[in-house]
């Protein structure tokens, strides 16, 4: 008996969820453009049409692999919501752990890949600050809340994570993928010992 029209096969989700894995492992690794559909296509090894199946389109891609990227770092966002014993330690591990997914865990592609995506198209911003860039600050915010002498108020958490978060993003975007390493280096681990002594002590008085 044939299928009804618009049904969907019983391994829908198992073949939609392994063509995002492998757009999401080429969203990380590609040049820093906006690639096409069909570049899309061609690294998950299928076709425009089969992407159409699962995705309607270019746009159902792109947030499909930001939420896919964002699945990817749950996990670093529960060690990082961890409380601390005060928050100039807060941030200390905050960074030890975001530092290393910067350099080596594609944290940097993966923002860069929101930010192009999400300044070009608003779905796809809404679905980068949906699925990985408030959770990240999200993350900041509920280690601080539960660390002793944090922060109180919900604005001064917020404040505190964005002061926390940028400066780290912003420094890897400059040096990995601005040529800044090269042309304009920046010592990462004295910039970032500063930044958690400065913000420690911001945070602490207020």
């Amino acid at each position: 008996m044939p299928r009804p029209i618009g049904a969907r096969n019983h391994d829908f989700e198992l073949k939609r969820a392994a063509l995002v894995d492998s757009m999401t492992g080429y969203a990380l690794e590609a040049d820093l453009r906006r690639p096409s559909l069909r570049q899309f296509a061609i690294a998950a090894k299928a076709s425009e049409p089969t992407l159409r199946h699962y995705f309607d389109d270019r746009q159902g891609v792109v947030e499909a692999i930001l939420e896919n990227m964002g699945k990817r770092a749950t996990w670093i966002w529960d060690v990082i919501a961890h409380p601390a014993g005060n928050p100039t330690e807060a941030i200390e591990e905050y960074y030890r752990v975001a530092d290393a997914g910067m350099r080596y865990g594609h944290f940097t592609r993966a923002h860069a890949f929101g930010l192009i995506e999400g300044i070009a198209d608003d779905n796809a911003g809404r679905a980068y600050l949906k699925f990985l860039l408030e959770p990240g600050l999200k993350s900041i915010m509920d280690k601080l809340e539960a660390t002793p002498d944090g922060p109180a108020s919900r604005d001064a958490l917020r404040t505190a994570a964005f002061a926390i978060m940028a400066p780290l993003l912003f420094m890897s975007i400059h040096q990995k993928l601005l040529g800044g390493e090269a042309d304009f280096p920046i010592d990462n681990q004295a910039t970032i010992q500063h930044l958690q002594s400065w913000l420690g002590r911001a945070l602490t008085s207020g």
